[in-house]
């Protein structure tokens, strides 16, 4: 591969999904001074239809005066075939960061994609996929950053936070600790999606914003939290079925991998209550940088000694010790840097 690079960086169709992930790459690929442009598509989906979107995307990466010689695609779901299969010498590198949820769809593609970088390493570690590399969700020094407290809004502030989709196996463990909630008098806040969510369920008083947070806004919000729980998803329930059969992920792969959450959280200075399901948990942090649960129980009691009991002072120490973790190891920049690498010994 020659030492000249240009990448076209296209973010995923959505509003919200997938932009912090996009905004990370973009400010790591102009930190390390690659040439680039951008195509932030979330913010014309609702102007240009999508065929003529993707006519413009495929359009301008074949432009000979642009001089691309990598497409960076964040997401990729949604790319039609077309694209991928008529690219005419410029590589195409998908950056996923929705598996194992999405991955069936992505599978059938690899023929006619170059590099898939996929945040699942139970997916990479297989060995069956020769162009699939493990590529870790991260955190955006440009878009995280702690802020004094004092000089939130008060509505970004709260004892305990949790902020993201409210599928059923995050909206049972929230539930569950409500008692414990209501007993020591610790607000709590919800938000996020709420779509999934029953009318019946309790969690409804403590929903403080019920819609999908802009990255922006998330940020404040981890700021103004003293805990913020992170309940990592269910691999067996899907979104768009509502029930425990996912369609796309057929060949049932473990997730043992990370969301962008646990990387934001530490890097925005907040104390992060992780779910201890994913094997990648505690290979990642320990025991001195966040603190570890397994199920309503085991939350409850974390944060009443974190929170109000003999554990209480150790939270600065550990969220130093979690931020200095992020920020040496964790962001977007080093993610770049890991891609830019396989592309280097793979080209």
């Amino acid at each position: 591969m020659s030492d000249r690079l240009k990448f076209y960086l296209v973010s995923d169709a959505a509003q919200f999904a997938l932009t912090d992930v996009y905004h990370g790459y973009a400010n790591a690929l102009k930190d390390l001074k690659i040439e680039h442009e951008v195509f932030p598509y979330h913010l014309f989906r609702n102007i240009i239809a999508d065929p003529i979107a993707y006519n413009v995307i495929h359009s301008t990466i074949l432009m000979k005066s642009k001089g691309f010689t990598h497409v960076m695609f964040i997401g990729g779901l949604n790319v039609p075939d077309f694209i991928l299969e008529s690219l005419h010498g410029v590589k195409s590198v998908v950056v996923s960061t929705e598996d194992p949820h999405t991955f069936d769809p992505m599978k059938r593609r690899l023929g006619i994609i170059d590099y898939y970088f996929t945040n699942e390493r139970s997916i990479a570690a297989r060995g069956r996929y020769p162009n699939v590399y493990y590529c870790p969700t991260a955190a955006c020094t440009h878009e995280c950053g702690i802020l004094p407290r004092e000089n939130l809004e008060e509505k970004y502030r709260s004892d305990i936070l949790f902020l993201g989709a409210l599928y059923p196996n995050r909206r049972k463990m929230l539930e569950e600790i409500i008692p414990f909630v209501e007993r020591t008098g610790l607000t709590m806040k919800i938000c996020g999606h709420v779509g999934y969510m029953p009318r019946s369920s309790p969690l409804w008083k403590y929903v403080s914003d019920a819609r999908t947070i802009p990255h922006g806004e998330t940020t404040k919000y981890y700021n103004g939290a003293r805990a913020v729980i992170n309940i990592l998803r269910d691999v067996k329930w899907n979104p768009r079925t509502k029930s425990k059969k996912n369609p796309l992920n057929r060949s049932r792969f473990e997730a043992e991998s990370l969301n962008p959450r646990t990387y934001e959280v530490p890097l925005c200075g907040g104390l992060q209550f992780l779910e201890d399901s994913r094997p990648e948990a505690r290979e990642v942090f320990n025991e001195n940088e966040v603190v570890f649960f397994s199920d309503s129980a085991s939350l409850a009691t974390a944060l009443e000694e974190h929170l109000v009991g003999p554990k209480a002072p150790l939270a600065e120490d550990m969220k130093r010790a979690a931020y200095s973790k992020v920020l040496q190891g964790h962001t977007y920049l080093h993610r770049m840097q890991s891609i830019l690498r396989i592309l280097k010994t793979h080209p």
